[in-house]
């Protein structure tokens, strides 16, 4: 007999806070198959996961949901909850909003839980069975280290392996390649073929390039509706290596960062240490006036907290220091924030203040999380003029959670240019970003390049290089390659 899909959507649809987000969805996944969902940001992408997941429901007489996984026909999603696993942002974002900062190894037994967090010792055999399942996908080097520690890509691996620790049915994979250089694509391609073996995937992605190889089939999904696609397997593994070719023909000979004047950042020295572990070693650099520099790197070279000590967050070990000279060396991180501003996904992770759109912005004033004072009517002009450049004008009511992951990255990006900052530090801001959502945030840092505002960003990605005049290659927390990229 056949055998049952494991999911039926039929004619489906789904509202959200009384707004339409999805629209007569039919749909089936069977066992064993692999699907893609390609869509860009606001589009429904995340809802149809939760929908698949069984954490969304339809709307009430609008479509149907079944769930079969070899008992019968269910349309409740009791059983689905855990027989289906979601790894996606949130979980992420929620070890960095409330400092979980756990061993790897403990992240992947809370798998075996079933809950976010480890809560108890592991019983006999888990501990071997968490390590079992880090060294079949490849990550066993990171069961010792802290959660909050590792790059971005690195925590994005080990979710997946939490994910696979839960032995689920389906796994569905929310952008699992966003934020990850092309060779670790290759790591995550070759950990999910491993994890296909025995599990059904569904991945969400913003365009086919980004979904892992063994998809081949994917639905595009545009206001909240569908059409289903065939996809060549082998196209993204192509694009991949040929990402990973360019990266290692680089060129790898260090050059001093020419200027003159004051600069306005300069780093002698620095040592910087997180959790007994060296993260920059030696690093001695300078931010002159009119340059640009953009920060490269493979994930875990220590891009990010080279922007955390431009930014006052992390401090020199004895022997080097960290000096804004040209910014009238500030007194305390609180005035050097009004100059020096910064973005990237973990505050994007930690800004879960009830906060509308236009309260974030405002928040840019003040540095803080969450806006502390009522703005001033000067203020008030400079939200309007940002909620117009930025597209956000529809949404400046709406509540930041309600929004988005590119939305709510446009309203952090606001909040960032509030107080019109002397410098701009950048983490991976096209991380999750579609194509449209990233042409808007390079036309506002034009704008801002052009007004006197500099750009440090770090980014994995060979695209969006036009803004820059420098580049600082990273490896290991060591300065490979500093210089100008001829593009400026």
């Amino acid at each position: 007999m056949p055998v049952a899909p494991l999911v039926t959507l039929d004619h489906v649809d789904v509202d959200l806070a009384g707004s339409p987000v999805l629209r007569d969805v039919t749909w089936q996944l069977l066992r064993g198959e692999h699907w893609g969902i390609v869509g860009a940001n606001g589009s429904g992408k995340s809802t149809l996961l939760g929908l698949i997941a069984g954490t969304i429901w339809p709307a009430p007489g609008r479509g149907m949901r079944r769930y079969d996984f070899g008992a019968g026909t269910e349309t409740d999603a009791v059983r689905a909850r855990s027989e289906i696993v979601l790894v996606g942002h949130e979980l992420q974002d929620r070890y960095a909003r409330m400092a979980w900062n756990f061993t790897a190894l403990d992240v992947v037994l809370s798998g075996i839980y079933r809950t976010d967090i480890p809560r108890r010792g592991p019983a006999a055999g888990q501990r071997d069975r968490a390590l079992a399942v880090l060294r079949r996908l490849g990550v066993a080097s990171l069961a010792p280290r802290r959660f909050l520690e590792l790059s971005r890509g690195e925590q994005r691996r080990v979710l997946i392996a939490r994910g696979v620790a839960l032995e689920p049915t389906v796994l569905l994979l929310d952008e699992p390649a966003s934020g990850l250089d092309a060779g670790a694509r290759l790591e995550l391609d070759a950990m999910l073929a491993l994890v296909a073996e025995e599990y059904t995937v569904v991945c969400a992605a913003h365009v086919p390039d980004d979904l892992p190889t063994l998809i081949s089939r994917y639905l595009n999904i545009d206001r909240g509706r569908i059409e289903a696609f065939e996809r060549n397997p082998r196209e993204r593994a192509v694009i991949a290596q040929a990402d990973k070719t360019r990266t290692d023909a680089a060129e790898r000979e260090t050059a001093p960062a020419p200027g003159s004047g004051v600069p306005l950042i300069e780093l002698t020295r620095a040592n910087v240490w997180l959790a007994g572990r060296r993260v920059l070693h030696d690093v001695t650099w300078r931010l002159m006036p009119g340059e640009h520099w953009l920060v490269t790197g493979a994930n875990g070279s220590g891009k990010s907290s080279f922007l955390r000590v431009l930014h006052g967050q992390l401090r020199p070990a004895l022997g080097g220091t960290a000096t804004w000279p040209a910014l009238g060396s500030p007194r305390d991180v609180w005035e050097l924030r009004q100059d020096v501003a910064w973005v990237s996904p973990e505050l994007q992770a930690a800004y879960r203040y009830p906060a509308t759109v236009r309260a974030c912005i405002a928040s840019g004033f003040t540095s803080s999380v969450g806006a502390t004072r009522e703005p001033t009517a000067d203020e008030e002009g400079r939200i309007d003029e940002l909620l117009e450049e930025l597209e956000l004008a529809p949404l400046a009511e709406r509540l930041l959670s309600t929004l988005s992951y590119g939305q709510a990255r446009r309203a952090l990006l606001g909040r960032l240019l509030a107080n019109r900052p002397r410098v701009l530090l950048l983490d991976e801001p096209w991380e999750g970003l579609d194509a449209p959502t990233a042409e808007l945030w390079n036309a506002a840092l034009e704008r801002v390049a052009a007004a006197g505002t500099q750009l440090v960003c770090a980014s994995h990605l060979p695209t969006h290089r036009s803004h820059f005049t420098h580049e600082l290659a990273l490896e290991e927390g060591r300065i490979v390659r500093a210089g100008p990229t001829g593009a400026g």
